[in-house]
């Protein structure tokens, strides 16, 4: 369990996330939710490790900052591109901590081509990183962090990119990533598919946790509404499922 008490963080005199506490479950997906600016990506790179913090976050009983010891796999909404670089390459990086770069064993490639595949990649491998589309580039971020075969993975709006289509088949692999008890944290602007893959869902606003709870709670709640000004409407399908949408006159 990903355990945070008391997490602030401050860029200079700005306070970007004020006094968290929240329990993260082992093997299950949390997604946090709120308006751009509510602080969502600093908190990512907390539990990271890379943001440097006030209070605690505690993996496993240890706390996470410039922890090197864990597997964590990050992928960023805004990643460096590198040049010359295949995406067979790119993807490869993902057991560099294993194997070692330029030291890769047979199963490491195996598992390289089977994420391709998965990923909707394969033949395009020996293609540069740097001519991909934004879409592909993004599928290639989230292909090079399930290589890594991480015990946590954390993903900064994965689908941001991405169409339908490829955001269901993305979010699917993501998903099964559970199965090997691998923790899964997102941050994620469409609240209808935080709530069809999250079992728990994080309300953030200018810093602050508003709530925390299991999606379907959530979803419901008066503090999601409050999180984004009452701007958004819930609706019910008959299969049960809820579907968020943006209220098209502002003024209500």
């Amino acid at each position: 369990m990903i355990k945070v008490e008391d997490l602030s963080v401050r860029f200079g005199q700005k306070e970007i996330l004020k006094d968290i506490n929240v329990e993260i479950e082992n093997s299950k997906w949390t997604c946090l939710v709120g308006p751009n600016g509510a602080g969502k990506t600093t908190f990512l790179k907390a539990l990271l490790g890379s943001q440097s913090y006030s209070g605690s976050i505690t993996d496993s009983g240890a706390e996470v900052y410039k922890n090197h010891d864990r597997n964590v796999a990050f992928v960023p909404q805004h990643p460096q591109i590198p040049i010359g670089m295949s995406v067979s390459e790119y993807v490869l990086l993902g057991r560099s901590k294993r194997d070692g770069w330029g030291n890769e064993s047979k199963k490491s490639r195996a598992l390289v081509a089977d994420i391709l595949k998965l990923t909707g990649l394969f033949g395009m491998q020996n293609q540069f990183v740097s001519q991909l589309s934004g879409g592909e580039m993004q599928r290639a971020l989230i292909a090079r962090a399930l290589v890594q075969e991480p015990t946590l993975i954390l993903l900064d709006e994965p689908t941001s990119a991405l169409d339908l289509h490829h955001q269901i088949a993305v979010l699917n692999n993501i998903e099964l990533l559970k199965e090997r008890g691998v923790t899964i944290v997102s941050t994620m602007h469409d609240i209808t598919l935080a709530a069809m893959y999250a079992e728990k869902i994080v309300v953030m606003q200018e810093g602050r946790v508003l709530l925390s709870g299991t999606s379907d709670f959530v979803i419901h709640s008066p503090e999601l509404q409050v999180a984004f000004e009452n701007r958004i409407s819930v609706f019910t399908l008959d299969s049960g499922r809820p579907v968020i949408v943006a209220k098209k006159d502002l003024s209500n």
